[in-house]
């Protein structure tokens, strides 16, 4: 019996030695293969884009990955360069690149890097060294802006500064483990008045814009109740184009463009032809706002070619660029006025 029992506990302790060797190979490997892509995102800027025009540029980068993905695969494509070269660029610093490899993964770093501002991108990445986030909770918590409902709920920069560092140094301060928005993430009792406040500001500043253009334009509802069964949706801004004559629903969404927010808003627009839409009327058009848009998930949508416009809109609406344009200025001016930086 007694022999038996030792032979169980030196099977435990091989499983947690193999598992435990493992998850150092994994780690290892993960190191090696993110320095070996800053690297060549150093040799392709340095060695030949760094005085190339752009176009010529581009071409170079896909002749390079052509030859690359035909002999090691599609790690290496043109799309996948470009990740490389703008990890090269944020991060130019090869001590920083050699700590961030060894606690965080590829994409994490891919998702880092489209932050622009630095103090912004450097609280996401302690965080997630910090509490060992998926790639995927990272980029829930960047589209959740939970570095500005951070700062919203009471924390100026500077306090935010010095909670980075001491993170850097492997201290938590009591702010970090009691910062409002996380806690009650945690508790699933999510701070939304402070994110409903952010968009609010943002709303007022895109229905004020919409109707200074006149073009027929008219302001109908805000936060319009949709009833679908058993469920209420809110549409956020609701208007009616005399010159298009057709209503016209807008919806604003803090983060990257995603796929379900087409089908939602088709469901909104399916609701107003049925129940709001006049018989001489045209069917409802809408209109998704997206802070940070993926232009390439629309084009694979196709969301131009139907009546829901992501960053793409008929001649009696502004064009793109002024939309784009607005809708930033709308995101500063709400920031600025609940002190966010970024």
């Amino acid at each position: 019996m007694s022999e038996l029992i030792e032979n169980k506990n030196l099977v435990v302790e091989l499983k947690s030695l193999i598992a435990s060797t493992k998850e150092q190979v994994a780690i290892s490997v993960n190191s090696s293969l993110t320095l070996m892509y800053w690297q060549i995102g150093f040799k392709i800027n340095e060695d030949i884009l760094k005085n190339s025009r752009a176009d010529y540029g581009n071409e170079i980068v896909h002749s390079v990955s052509r030859q690359l993905v035909a002999e090691f695969g599609s790690s290496f494509s043109k799309r996948n360069l470009f990740h490389m070269i703008k990890f090269y660029k944020v991060f130019s610093d090869e001590k920083i690149v050699y700590s961030l490899s060894t606690q965080l993964t590829w994409t994490h770093i891919r998702s880092l890097i489209t932050i622009e501002d630095e103090l912004k991108r450097t609280f996401y990445i302690e965080m997630a060294k910090l509490d060992k986030w998926s790639t995927r909770t990272l980029n829930d918590r960047i589209d959740s802006m939970l570095y500005e409902r951070t700062v919203l709920s009471k924390k100026p920069d500077e306090l935010i500064s010095y909670e980075i560092e001491k993170l850097k140094e492997g201290v938590v301060t009591p702010n970090m483990v009691l910062k409002d928005p996380y806690v009650l993430d945690f508790l699933e009792l999510n701070d939304r008045y402070l994110e409903k406040d952010l968009e609010d500001a943002i709303l007022r500043d895109i229905e004020n814009f919409i109707l200074e253009l006149g073009n027929g334009f008219s302001f109908i509802a805000r936060q319009k109740r949709v009833q679908i069964g058993d469920e209420d949706f809110y549409i956020d801004l609701l208007f009616y184009n005399r010159k298009l004559k057709r209503l016209i629903a807008l919806d604003l969404k803090l983060g990257k463009f995603k796929a379900e927010y087409k089908g939602q808003m088709e469901l909104y627009l399916k609701y107003l032809e049925k129940y709001e839409k006049e018989d001489d009327e045209n069917t409802p058009l809408g209109i998704i706002l997206c802070s940070d848009k993926n232009q390439e998930q629309i084009e694979l949508l196709e969301l131009e070619k139907s009546d829901i416009h992501v960053a793409k809109y008929l001649t009696i609406l502004p064009p793109k660029e002024e939309f784009e344009k607005r809708l930033h200025k709308a995101i500063q001016n709400a920031k600025q006025k609940y002190q966010i930086k970024g």
